[in-house]
């Protein structure tokens, strides 16, 4: 790109999702090319606020609701004047758009769908019942439309009733250029390393709520141990901490599951891990898988929609079972137990969603814009 950007990047907030995590890495890609990166939040909090790289700023819009922060993001492109305002995540993206509107700025807005939209609209919630319909009104106003799987977006266009080549498809960028430091870091757990190897330790990771169907990957787990010593580590941190604690003294499992919470840096675990498993409901992407495999880990992954699939080439990287099925799982886990695995062919899977890849794809699309 022969010109430099000042690049506005808008979210709700800096909490621990993929989204979040993949806007700090864009950041910082961003930033080591001359760039200007300000990150525009409806509220300044959350556990990446730490991760923001240096020469990054932070701008708060004191907002609850993305409805509220409409007239101060307004405000924002009119006073700062970016040349791109990269939005995240549904209403975010309505509100990006609107924004522009009533500023009259000249800010190219660029909306990322990390997420299926269809299950969001169909989730119970009443906030995403309409979303498709805003999309379908709103969205052509964007300068640019970021989906980041190929399902992702064959599913936004036709719910959303866009022209599926009006969406670009540009997978999260996940390795990048401390990935491997980072993966190496110590690791303070008293199931990783020394005599406690001998035992597998499975790693999940993800937010405690319904998306990543965390109850299945339990009841899975519960089966696997009935046949072979194992642990498992979940990461992450959400609403169902209390219901799934409950569910594993149920299965009477307590002394073999850890719940260790949101860790900034999860790469330690899962290349120590034996496996990683992912069991979600549906996913955008499934940051979780590449990432797995760029340590040379072997993954376990439902089929769901849409990003799993992709990643690992139907089943070539990693298995796939059914979606909410604990016996599929279980036995997936077995399989993929017993099953010798090449661990620089993973490696080189995973090393395909680096974050060099994913930003200049970003850059070409500035470009064109």
């Amino acid at each position: 790109m022969t010109r430099l950007l000042k690049i506005a990047i808008y979210l709700s907030d800096l909490s621990g999702g993929g989204a979040e995590r993949l806007q700090i890495n864009l950041a910082q890609f961003f930033l080591d090319r001359g760039m200007s990166v300000e990150f525009v939040l409806d509220r300044a909090e959350g556990p990446l606020l730490a991760a923001v790289p240096p020469g990054a700023t932070v701008v708060s819009l004191k907002s609850a609701r993305a409805l509220y922060a409409l007239p101060r993001l307004a405000c924002y492109l009119r006073g700062q004047q970016p040349n791109i305002l990269l939005s995240n995540l549904g209403h975010n993206n309505i509100i990006a758009l609107w924004a522009q509107k009533l500023a009259r700025s000249s800010a190219k807005i660029v909306v990322c769908q990390h997420s299926v939209l269809s299950r969001e609209s169909a989730s119970g919630r009443f906030k995403y019942r309409f979303l498709p319909l805003l999309y379908h009104l709103f969205l052509p106003w964007a300068d640019g439309i970021v989906a980041v799987s190929q399902a992702t977006a064959i599913d936004m266009a036709q719910l959303a009733k866009l022209p599926i080549g009006k969406i670009t498809v540009i997978y999260n960028g996940v390795v990048t250029s401390d990935f491997d430091a980072k993966a190496h870091m110590p690791l303070a757990h008293p199931w990783f390393g020394g005599a406690a190897t001998d035992v597998p330790v499975f790693v999940s990771v993800g937010r405690l709520a319904d998306p990543k169907d965390f109850p299945s990957l339990l009841r899975a787990f519960a089966k696997v141990v009935a046949t072979q010593p194992a642990r498992l580590v979940i990461l992450g941190e959400g609403p169902h901490r209390h219901l799934l604690k409950a569910l594993i003294a149920e299965l009477g499992i307590g002394d073999k599951v850890d719940l260790v919470g949101y860790q900034q840096n999860p790469l330690p675990f899962m290349r120590l891990a034996e496996l990683v498993i992912l069991s979600s409901h549906y996913e955008g992407f499934a940051i979780v898988l590449a990432e797995a495999l760029a340590c040379g880990t072997k993954v376990v992954s439902t089929d769901c929609p849409h990003g799993p699939a992709e990643i690992l080439d139907h089943g070539t990287y990693g298995v796939l079972v059914p979606v909410s099925d604990p016996a599929a799982l279980a036995e997936g886990v077995l399989t993929a137990l017993n099953t010798s695995a090449d661990k620089a062919k993973l490696e080189m899977r995973g090393h395909e969603f680096s974050m060099e890849i994913c930003g200049n794809r970003y850059l070409d699309l500035f470009e064109r814009m």
